[in-house]
């Protein structure tokens, strides 16, 4: 006979769906699997089987998608009341389900059935825990456990005189369970308890308890160890419906002599036991509330170490344990810091750049592991004080960025939150005041990173990846691509997966090819990333022009060595970029030869959209200029400003509003491009309209001229491919000498004769080239150039040299 399909989840709490499958996996006639996903769901039902969904009885119905797709599934919704621990169901819940399994089975059409009210198991029925963990580390607090539970409730039978009513059935089973203790072999079991190293080596030491503390923190972890304590909780507290410890029930098992309120005050004091939240209120009580709602339980984070593991990551924040090599000048900074003063804290102002990675690269070269979360992910204190716990358990240092990106509220979460004393040093990314409590902040400085400091980084992460020792290729790299940390290290990444996947490229190429495609995740709406097709091949310049046009992409391979080690870089006054300015006429190549220059260097070429770039509100025009920098420097891309008169023009009077504004558009231009240190090239048909002050800052300044007949007829040639089909009429000789165009003109009027031929489904000819070249000079308003294209003797001159 087949099996029955069932498919569980996905819920929200998972350890319910598992309490689920511990149910339904006895029945040898069920096929039992629990999903992780939505996902997991799909790939399930793509297979045409019957089958039982079990799925969470969710508010928002977003579950129920599913349904309507085949008449071989069938639904059963299961809503889980509270279930937040090692859930199972009551029998009678049991009974339910496994009813509704058969009642599904019988119908030949999609049926939905919902069961409300799930509830955690109560007495007597057990399922796998971590009660009986054997010889784990588990195993001395559950058999103290077992003491502290059996002691109290045989206080609990004297108390009441041996009259528990209906009680006296559920605690007989109890203290079976947990078996005959008193109060000296519970104190024996504490102490043994206390010998282990989860308590000795991690707890106790990292948090200095005392005695009830420890007893509180293994009460209140006892309900999600085992059913059984959470029975017994609920028959202490004469309530079963409350499987976890109040204050009173808490302080009748810390053998401290304290009462309910007493233990509430200690739960919230000024020891560390209080302010991580060790053992925290379920749901904070209201100030009509005289205690929690819920009672209380154990730190996430403690709870997982009581099981033998401590989470590394978590929503918003991970344990970073490796990087790559670190900057010299800050591991030493960060070095003096933890050596001199005892849990520091520190800052990294705002628009630093990489100073997260970089400072986490720094502590982790001094042997510091960090821990960092995103201040994003931050919404409360509660949330803060758990990633400072995990930091203290894991022994790191606490870095939290991305501070100046995030609104007031979470800044003054972080800023108002006593830390100090709490983790092993503190840094606050996007900041520069103390948080509350700091004895003293240090502000750290991120020096830009050196070439030497690039190259290391560059054969580190090769190296990591099995790309080589990247001795040889680190050089150019790093000359090329000023990355960031995490970049180099996608890169390295990207170029062994297509290493893995065939690519024979040399790894020069391959790191080069997978750079291009990680500057695409910093490109902004306010540039475009047009395709690299030219190569140096592709270019028709004068001899003069060609070499001033190759001598820019020397300057930035050579930036390194000229700059930094032969001492070049201390006699410059306006920065270490390379800027350019390419002038002339429409089509002379100003545009081709930029993204030539790009693609020689292995770089991708952001072009500002300047349409996007200029807004009618003050200040959004240089905003929007500092993204499209700012993507540039992060992808160590060419940026190109196409038409840069637009921009880049001359400062003028100020006779009104607007005057003043285009004026403080263009001193703000001259400052970025000051402080830019990647290549930035900018074309104009009219080198005079650019403003003088941006010529001195530029190290280049070149003139495009018309191209002479000899280069009209290279050009010609590249015009039209080899594999184009063309008459023998077609003379480019004669049209170079008798059409005195630009590049881009020529081009122009090539592709528009091809589109004639094809129209006729012939091949290009002679008059296809004329026909074409008459409509573009009609379309550039050169009507007497046309008239005089009639006549053989005469070489058409274009008006004003331009076309």
């Amino acid at each position: 006979m087949a099996l029955t399909r069932i498919l569980i989840g996905p819920f929200r709490r998972r350890a319910f769906a598992e309490g689920l499958r511990a149910i339904l996996d006895d029945d040898t006639n069920l096929s039992v699997a629990a999903l992780a996903d939505a996902v997991d769901v799909d790939r399930h039902l793509a297979a045409d089987r019957p089958t039982v969904l079990i799925l969470e009885d969710l508010a928002d119905k977003q579950h129920v998608h599913p349904l309507p797709r085949s008449p071989n599934v069938a639904v059963i919704l299961v809503s889980n009341e509270g279930a937040d621990v090692q859930i199972a169901l009551n029998q009678l819940d049991s009974a339910r389900l496994r009813d509704a399994i058969g009642l599904v089975e019988q119908t030949a059409h999609p049926k939905v059935i919902s069961l409300s009210a799930m509830r955690p198991v109560q007495p007597p029925l057990v399922l796998p825990s971590f009660r009986h963990a054997g010889a784990s580390a588990l195993r001395p607090v559950t058999r103290w456990l077992d003491a502290a539970f059996s002691v109290a409730l045989e206080s609990l039978v004297q108390s009441r005189g041996g009259d528990l009513g209906g009680w006296a059935g559920d605690l007989t089973a109890l203290k079976h369970e947990f078996g005959p203790a008193d109060r000296d072999e519970e104190q024996a079991r504490f102490s043994a308890m206390l010998d282990t190293p989860l308590w000795q080596q991690r707890l106790f030491r990292t948090f200095a308890l005392e005695p009830a503390e420890i007893r509180a923190i293994c009460v209140a972890a006892a309900p999600d160890l085992h059913q059984s304590y959470a029975a017994a909780i609920g028959l202490l507290q004469n309530n079963y419906a409350e499987p976890r410890p109040n204050a009173s029930t808490l302080a009748k098992l810390l053998d401290s002599g304290l009462v309910g309120a007493e233990f509430a005050a200690m739960a919230s004091g000024r020891r560390l036991f209080a302010r991580y939240g060790l053992v925290r209120p379920v749901q904070q009580p209201n100030e009509r509330q005289s205690e929690p709602q819920g009672g209380y339980c154990v730190a996430p984070a403690i709870f997982e170490l009581m099981l033998g593991k401590c989470a590394r990551s978590g929503a918003g924040w991970w344990l970073q344990s490796s990087a790559l090599p670190a900057l010299d000048e800050l591991k030493g900074e960060l070095e003096q810091l933890f050596e001199h003063v005892e849990d520091p804290v520190a800052t990294i102002a705002p628009n630093s750049g990489d100073g997260s990675e970089e400072v986490s690269a720094g502590l982790l070269a001094i042997g510091r592991p960090v821990l960092r979360v995103k201040a994003a992910a931050l919404e409360t204190t509660q949330e803060l004080v758990d990633v400072a716990l995990y930091a203290r358990l894991h022994d790191a240092v606490l870095l939290i960025e991305g501070l100046g990106a995030v609104g007031k509220d979470v800044r003054s979460l972080v800023l108002s939150s006593d830390l100090q004393g709490m983790v092993n040093g503190l840094v606050l990314d996007g900041v520069t005041s103390a948080p509350a409590g700091a004895r003293a902040t240090v502000p750290l400085s991120i020096a830009r990173p050196q070439a030497t400091d690039q190259r290391r980084r560059w054969s580190a992460a090769m190296r990591d990846f099995g790309l080589g020792d990247g001795v040889e290729e680190s050089e150019g790299l790093a000359a090329r691509l000023r990355y960031r940390l995490a970049d180099i290290k996608s890169v390295a990444e990207l170029a062994a997966g297509r290493r893995r996947a065939g690519d024979i490229s040399d790894v020069q190429t391959l790191m080069l090819n997978a750079a291009r495609q990680v500057s695409v995740r910093h490109a902004p709406a306010t540039v475009r990333r047009p395709p690299l097709n030219f190569d140096w091949s592709d270019l028709v310049l004068p001899e003069k022009i060609e070499t001033q046009v190759k001598a820019v992409p020397t300057h930035v391979i050579n930036g390194p060595k000229v700059l930094d080690r032969w001492g070049y870089g201390k006699r410059l006054s306006y920065g270490r970029g390379v800027g350019a300015l390419f002038s002339g006429a429409s089509g002379t190549g100003k545009t081709m030869s930029a993204q030539v220059i790009a693609r020689s260097l292995g770089v991708d070429l952001m072009q500002v959209e300047l349409s996007r770039c200029v807004s009618k509100y003050i200040g959004e025009t240089e905003k929007n200029i500092d993204a499209c920098f700012q993507a540039a420097e992060a992808a160590s891309a060419c940026l190109l400003f196409d038409e840069a008169d637009a921009m880049f023009g001359k400062r003028t009077e100020i006779k009104d509003a607007h005057d003043r504004h285009a004026n403080v558009e263009v001193a703000y231009l001259l400052q970025r491009i000051e402080t830019y240190e990647g290549l930035v090239i900018l074309t104009s048909n009219l080198k005079a309209n650019i403003d003088p002050a941006f010529l001195r800052r530029l190290r280049f300044v070149i003139d495009f001229p018309m191209p002479n007949a000899m280069e009209r007829q290279a050009i010609w040639k590249r015009a039209i491919p080899e594999s184009a089909p063309r008459a023998s009429d077609v003379d480019v000789a004669f049209l170079a000498r008798r059409l005195e165009l630009s590049g881009g003109s020529i081009q122009q009027i090539a592709v528009n004769a091809a589109f004639a031929a094809a129209a006729e489904d012939g091949i290009i000819e002679m008059r296809h080239v004329m026909s074409a070249t008459r409509a573009e000079l009609i379309k550039m308003g050169q009507f007497t150039a046309e008239r005089a294209l009639e006549d053989p003797a005469t070489t058409v001159l274009i008006e004003g040299g331009c076309a």
